[in-house]
């Protein structure tokens, strides 16, 4: 995503030609677990070595910064708090969620943008980490079209028939990829887009929560939101794609739960079977 708006496209949401963002349809994830990282017992000391490591490898790979959100808050972080700070990039999002007592980091990047897919970004913490016990590559597909000659087995008609078919375990941890595909424009701004899943992540969450927002005009929008149940990034794509991709890291149930709140918003009274990706990107993390 970026902001050089050819001159033939109107800004705003009633453009009289169709924004071409198919040069989005495929972008690329990294979900990575690493071991035995000590950060040091001092509670800032280990705030500020995490944070550092979040924006110097992301300034490596020269993502664009947008905002940056921290759960718990920094000046509030007990020595027992799994950190999580995430990122808003122009291209994508990125979360890092570190738990003091295993150690365990935990490390995921989704990109669109077909410039930057995160290697350097991935190469330089490793550098600073070694190498992670798991390393999780895959292709981020928000375009209808190449999904069904890609990975038709991943799509489904409904988020009840992906749960059947993957199964996930209520308490297990996950970490899963989605698209909603063919999304009318009205439920692509903003605005719906907000209060859709600041219903669906905050009705069964622990207080407080903390989220984000930023909107690219006229390409799209992009949310991530942080508590003690999930992670969540969405990114919109308004134009020729008409698609929202979804990262949610969370237990089955909480997962399930955001999927299918998502379902009944997005394709409420709608008379034909929607297409909707769902991918379990980790498990058992």
């Amino acid at each position: 995503m970026n902001n050089n708006i050819p001159q033939n496209v109107k800004v705003g949401w009633d453009m009289t030609e169709t924004l071409d963002d198919s040069k989005y349809a495929k972008g690329t994830g990294i979900f990575s677990v690493y071991e035995k990282v000590d950060f040091g017992a001092d509670v800032k000391k280990r705030s500020k070595a995490l944070l550092d490591l979040g924006f110097e490898t992301l300034l490596d790979n020269d993502f664009i910064i947008l905002d940056f959100i921290p759960y718990p808050g920094l000046g509030s972080v007990g020595e027992k708090d799994v950190l999580k700070f995430s990122w808003i990039l122009s291209e994508s999002h990125r979360i890092l969620i570190y738990d003091p007592k295993t150690r365990r980091l935990i490390d995921e990047l989704y990109t669109c943008s077909p410039e930057k897919d995160g290697r350097i970004m991935f190469e330089k913490t490793n550098k600073n980490l070694g190498k992670p016990r798991k390393s999780i590559l895959i292709n981020e597909i928000v375009s209808k079209e190449m999904a069904l000659q890609e990975e038709p087995d991943k799509l489904f008609h409904s988020v009840e028939n992906a749960s059947k078919r993957l199964r996930l375990a209520p308490d297990m941890n996950y970490c899963v990829s989605s698209v909603f595909f063919d999304i009318p424009d009205r439920k692509l701004d903003e605005d719906n887009l907000e209060t859709m899943l600041t219903g669906a992540l905050n009705k069964d969450d622990q207080k407080p929560v903390i989220e984000s927002a930023c909107r690219y005009d006229p390409q799209g929008y992009t949310y991530i939101h942080q508590s003690s149940k999930h992670f969540a990034g969405l990114h919109s794509y308004p134009g020729t794609l008409k698609s929202a991709h979804l990262s949610l890291i969370g237990t089955g149930n909480a997962v399930l739960s955001v999927l299918e709140h998502v379902e009944d918003v997005v394709y409420k009274r709608r008379k034909t079977d929607p297409t909707i990706s769902v991918k379990i990107v980790a498990e058992d993390f």
